[in-house]
């Protein structure tokens, strides 16, 4: 059979622009280009070296305060200071740049494009030092600290785009948020305090992910500082909708309702559709309730456009115009097309669109207690989403929920639901219906990859599983590829005695879907205090805030996991009963937190799983994260039907936690500021470049160390 090529992203490293524009290029080796960059003849530009004491643990970075080498200014303009951001503290939080600023070995300097007309006079500072990453439909914009900042901005233009005044109007705008971490803050980090303390500062970030790039050619990005945050214009829907909050207390919530913010009234109550916009009503977050669980003021709610603080329209300090172009200079090496085979599945949803079909389930069609329904290439379904209200006042009943919204824009998969009463597990999956489960193999293997927005707590993460069997057609119709039992998780699935996600429910009874081999991994918000690895640097501020748990529910099986953690992890859990904070090296040291710093809300972080019966192979951003030796307990199944998905899971409960650290703490020490302050009630998930393939190896861009393959500590089953 002839053989599909589809494109498939490698690394999370890239260049967007061709190298003619700066130089040449010398490629050493397929992951390490040194650009040799020729100035124009008027500019000298030297290199600036960071230090080991500048950069973070990671080994895939260049730099972490610097770039080397530094790029021209823009054209006709004077560079903007570079320093330390806004000394104003918004949402009563003060402002540091962030700490673990980075940018891979494929980022390049960017070429400069003139600005567009109503942006042309009178000429403002530009950003200096601006490089530039992408792949298909996403760039990525790294910027250095411009002294004074609040946040950064970035957006598109093209026809549809107009101006009023130097202010967009119909653009896409893209914001670059603040870090989170989950329990401690970047105050206790600095300060050395091992246990959680107050909250008085968040980091800025330095990279804007602007979304959109769907069609080939070359692209006009304008980026520019602002001197307020980019303000939370709602959670994200592709229809208005309003969730009932059952277990909410009014004093948090200013009433008995959470309301979902279509785009379209996005865009015309804020003249654009704001992208991670972070920036919250509170006006100060350390101020906290009665109860010391939560803020003193309401939260989840929407900063109007004309707020006086962080207005729609914010004042830009810094701005400078690029010029980039789709494909990629450098994608036919670091991301190149290569045979996948027939049974493949490769989608950047590139067109957009509004899932309508999602329809009632019974348990006897397998799956979800809510909804299900094709979109796309893909079969979605749910469990436990909280019913949105309908026009009476009463829980929404029958097709098309309101309460779950999935849809397609900006090249990206989008999804937003609420747990049900605030207190049940819920959670989306969607697997491909494209095309049939994936065969494993004793030597090849089975490739899976996605991009998503990765931040983490106990209570909201990305699980992606493989659940399998003997034959194909016992996991999915033969015609139709819809999953014939749809796995989903239940409480505390992850834990020993943990529920399998193919295990019936609802007292209904054993099935031939019930009940099967299922491998899962997932990314879970957790407290770390115990320092540093011994390898890190004077000023390592790189503390794990999630942690990955990889674990096999076995057939047959209804309760109970075989936790693919390894022992000599160093992380005070002799029984390894729990998560993996750590990647090891081949020595079983710990070298650097497992998703640190790539657990955030943008950009978005790329994870690939390479998997045969034997071997588990997990990647971030391209570089090998953690491998489980399967030999003393091999996966069984023949084929995996792929699922990936969210949960969100008793979220009455997160802000207190997330937000005191302890429960005995009578203060604000949390640095998930965004899920806290804004999306307190409600998951939003982003998805790009999802894809699956079988029967390959693992190919060369990426290094692969089998030495760093370890075994679990034990195959018995918890």
């Amino acid at each position: 059979m002839a053989s599909r090529r589809a494109r498939v992203a490698l690394t999370a490293a890239a260049a967007v622009l061709s190298l003619s524009a700066y130089g040449t290029a010398k490629w050493v080796g397929l992951l390490a280009p040194v650009i040799i960059v020729t100035p124009p003849p008027t500019v000298s530009v030297a290199p600036a070296l960071a230090t080991p004491a500048d950069c973070s643990v990671l080994v895939d970075d260049i730099f972490c305060t610097g770039f080397d080498p530094i790029p021209t200014v823009m054209p006709g303009t004077t560079p903007a200071a570079l320093g330390p951001p806004s000394t104003v503290a918004f949402n009563g939080l003060g402002l540091i740049a962030d700490t673990l600023s980075h940018a891979p070995r494929h980022v390049v300097p960017t070429r400069w494009a003139p600005p567009p007309a109503a942006l042309a006079s009178p000429t403002m500072p530009s950003i200096p030092q601006v490089g530039v990453l992408g792949r298909r439909d996403a760039l990525i914009v790294y910027v250095p600290a411009v002294q004074g900042a609040a946040d950064y901005r970035a957006y598109m233009v093209d026809s549809s785009v107009t101006f009023a005044g130097t202010q967009p109007r119909g653009a896409t705008v893209a914001c670059a948020g603040f870090r989170q971490r989950y329990v401690r803050n970047i105050d206790a980090l600095q300060s050395n305090n091992p246990l959680v303390s107050a909250v008085h500062h968040r980091e800025l970030l330095q990279a804007i992910e602007v979304p959109g790039l769907v069609a080939n050619g070359p692209y006009t990005i304008v980026v520019e500082a602002l001197a307020s945050p980019c303000p939370f214009p709602g959670v994200m829907a592709h229809t208005n909708a309003t969730i009932p909050l059952t277990t909410v207390d009014a004093s948090s919530s200013g009433g008995d309702h959470f309301s979902f913010r279509s785009f379209a009234d996005i865009r015309a109550m804020y003249g654009n559709e704001i992208l991670n916009g972070q920036g919250s009503t509170l006006a100060d977050y350390k101020n906290v309730n009665a109860a010391h669980e939560a803020p003193a003021e309401l939260i989840g709610q929407p900063v109007p456009p004309n707020d006086a603080v962080m207005p729609a329209d914010p004042q830009v300090i810094a701005r400078s115009t690029l010029r980039v172009s789709r494909p990629a200079g450098d994608e036919a090496v670091n991301a190149p097309i290569f045979d996948i085979g027939p049974n493949a599945v490769f989608d950047d949803f590139g067109s957009d669109a509004v899932m309508t079909s999602f329809h009632t389930e019974t348990r006897s069609e397998g799956a979800g207690l809510v909804s299900g329904g094709q979109f796309g290439d893909w079969y979605f379904w749910t469990i436990a989403v909280q019913p949105a209200l309908d026009a009476m006042s009463n829980w929404e009943n029958g097709n098309n929920p309101k309460g779950v919204q999935v849809w397609r824009r900006h090249g990206r998969l989008y999804s937003t639901f609420g747990d049900w009463a605030q207190d049940v597990l819920g959670a989306v999956y969607f697997a491909s219906t494209r095309t049939q489960p994936q065969e494993l193999d004793a030597t090849k293997y089975v490739h899976s990859f996605f991009r998503i927005d990765s931040g983490a707590t106990p209570r909201r993460y990305w699980h992606w599983m493989m659940c399998g069997g003997a034959t194909r057609d016992e996991l999915v119709d033969p015609s139709t590829h819809v999953p014939r039992g749809r796995p989903v998780a239940q409480p505390f699935f992850y834990a020993p005695d943990g529920r399998n996600p193919t295990a019936p429910m609802l007292g209904e009874p054993l099935t031939p879907y019930h009940d099967k081999e299922c491998l899962s991994l997932v990314q879970i918000g957790g407290y770390w205090n115990w320092g540093p690895p011994p390898n890190a640097g004077p000023t390592w501020y790189d503390e794990p805030h999630s942690q990955l748990h990889a674990f096999i529910s076995p057939a047959g099986v209804e309760n109970g996991i075989i936790n693919l953690k390894p022992a000599g992890i160093d992380d005070y859990d002799p029984d390894a009963t729990g998560g993996m904070f750590w990647r090891l090296d081949a020595d079983r040291h710990p070298t650097s937190p497992m998703f640190e710093p790539f657990d955030q809300q943008a950009p978005l972080t790329h994870f690939d799983i390479f998997t045969r019966h034997d071997r588990v192979v997990l990647y971030i951003n391209g570089r090998q994260a953690w491998c489980g030796d399967l030999s003393e307990r091999p996966l069984a199944m023949h084929y995996g039907l792929i699922a990936y998905g969210n949960v969100l899971y008793h979220s009455s409960a997160e802000t207190s936690a997330a937000y005191t650290g302890v429960e005995s703490y009578q203060g604000a020490v949390g640095g998930s500021f965004h899920y806290i302050m804004n999306t307190p009630w409600s998951d939003t998930r982003i998805w790009d470049a999802v894809g699956q393939s079988e029967k390959i190896d693992i190919p060369s861009q990426f290094t692969f160390d089998a030495g760093a393959c370890f075994k679990p500590k034990s195959t018995a089953v918890q």
